[in-house]
C-alpha cells in the first residue's frame, strides 16, 4: 500500500482509495469513456406515467375508470421511483 497525494486538497491518502477522504475527489484513473447508468424502476415509472395518462382520458369520457386508473397508475409510478 502506497501514499499518493490528492491533487485537489494535497493530502496523502492510500493509492488503493478509491476517493479522497478529505475532500472526496474521485482517485480512479480516468478512461475517458462516459459511463452509463440505467436505472432499475424507470419501466415502473413509465408504465405508471401511462396509466395515470390514460386514467386522466378516459376520467374525460367517464368519472368511475378515470379515478382508479390514476390511483393505480401513482401507486406504480411510486414503487418504480424509490427503486
Amino acid at each position: 500500500m502506497a501514499l499518493t497525494t490528492c491533487p485537489d486538497c494535497g493530502k496523502q491518502i492510500s493509492s488503493s482509495a478509491a476517493n479522497c477522504p478529505g475532500c472526496g475527489r474521485p482517485m480512479a484513473a480516468f478512461s475517458g469513456k462516459a459511463v452509463q447508468t440505467r436505472r432499475k424502476g424507470g419501466l415502473y415509472e413509465g408504465i405508471g406515467f401511462l396509466l395515470m395518462l390514460v386514467g386522466g382520458l378516459a376520467l374525460l369520457v367517464s368519472q368511475g375508470l378515470g379515478v382508479g386508473l390514476i390511483a393505480v397508475g401513482f401507486v406504480v409510478f411510486l414503487v418504480g421511483r424509490f427503486m
